[in-house]
């Protein structure tokens, strides 16, 4: 749905705010779920990552500084506490509490990257949008 939506948007059509909401989100995930060639992410990063993505902690970050604030979550996930790594690592269903203790570890590694409203104007546009895309999936 998302590319439909982006695609749609790209042929200049007026969006309300929730359609353009969607494809911002859109545009942060992809850019995370894109990584570097012959650089395994572990399992504890990964849920962080995606958990932060689910919660929408991303959505406020400008797309010009997604790569560099997945990389603020990467090495505050590989902080998280050993008996919580275990239980990631694990293949039981994430717990409330172990999910509410990722995103505090998300969001606290995520809190410099907030757009502020200066940034806000120009983090959406098609040129910072294309340096999402430039990462190897």
């Amino acid at each position: 749905q998302f590319e439909e939506l982006e695609t749609f948007a790209r042929f200049g059509a007026r969006l309300d705010e929730t359609t353009r909401n969607v494809i911002e989100h859109g545009r942060r995930i992809r850019a995370c779920l894109m990584q570097p060639e012959f650089a395994p992410v572990s399992v504890p990063t990964q849920i962080t990552v995606l958990v932060a993505l689910t919660a929408g902690l991303f959505d406020p970050v400008p797309i010009a500084r997604m790569t560099e604030a997945e990389s603020a979550v990467h090495e505050a996930a590989a902080r998280i506490p050993e008996e919580l790594r275990g239980r990631l690592e694990g293949d039981a269903v994430l717990s409330d509490d172990d999910r509410a203790a990722v995103l505090e570890i998300a969001r606290q590694a995520l809190a410099p990257f907030r757009q502020t409203p200066e940034t806000q104007a120009t983090a959406t546009t098609p040129e910072t949008a294309a340096g999402a895309t430039t990462r190897r999936a």
